[in-house]
C-alpha cells in the first residue's frame, strides 16, 4: 500500500493505494516503504522547498489551507487530537461528523481516547474510520 498524507486545516488527511499501483509513482519512502510522502518526491522539489523561509512557507496559508507551526510532536499531536474533539463535539444525531483518520501518524489516538474520557465528552454521534478500509463493489478488500 501507498500512504499520502496532508495537513489541511490542522487536520492530517491521508490516502492508501493498492501496492499494485506503486509501479506508477515515484520512489519508496524512506520513512515507510508503504507510505507516499515528502521524502518521496522528485529531488528537485525537495531541494526547492528546502530553501524555503519561515515566512515563505506561512505565506502559503489560503482559505481552505493554513499552515500551522508547532513547537515539537507532542504539541502537533495535541492539537489534532484537538481537532477530533471539536469535530465530534459538533455532531448531532440529526447532523453526524465523522473524522477520517490516518494510518499514520496515529500518536494522537490515545491522546484523543484520554481527553474524550477525562471529559465525559459524548460522541456517539461521531465517527471514525481508518484510510486503509477499502471497499470495491461493497467488498472489503485489503
Amino acid at each position: 500500500m501507498i500512504f499520502i498524507s496532508s495537513l489541511i486545516q490542522g487536520r492530517v488527511f491521508a490516502l492508501t493505494l493498492p501496492q499494485s499501483l506503486t509501479q506508477f509513482f515515484r520512489r519508496l519512502s524512506k520513512i515507510s516503504p508503504d507510505w507516499w510522502d515528502y521524502t518521496t518526491l522528485d529531488e528537485e522539489i525537495l531541494e526547492d522547498a528546502g530553501g524555503l523561509s519561515e515566512k515563505d512557507i506561512l505565506e502559503l496559508s489560503r482559505p481552505g489551507f493554513k499552515v500551522k507551526f508547532y513547537e515539537n510532536l507532542e504539541t502537533l499531536y495535541a492539537a489534532e487530537a484537538m481537532e477530533y474533539i471539536k469535530c465530534w463535539k459538533d455532531s448531532t444525531p440529526d447532523n453526524p461528523t465523522g473524522i477520517c483518520g490516518p494510518i499514520g501518524p496515529t500518536e494522537q489516538l490515545p491522546i484523543v481516547a484520554r481527553m474524550i474520557n477525562d471529559l465525559e465528552i459524548d460522541i456517539r454521534s461521531g465517527y471514525y474510520w481508518g484510510m486503509d478500509e477499502w471497499f470495491v463493489d461493497g467488498k472489503e478488500i485489503s
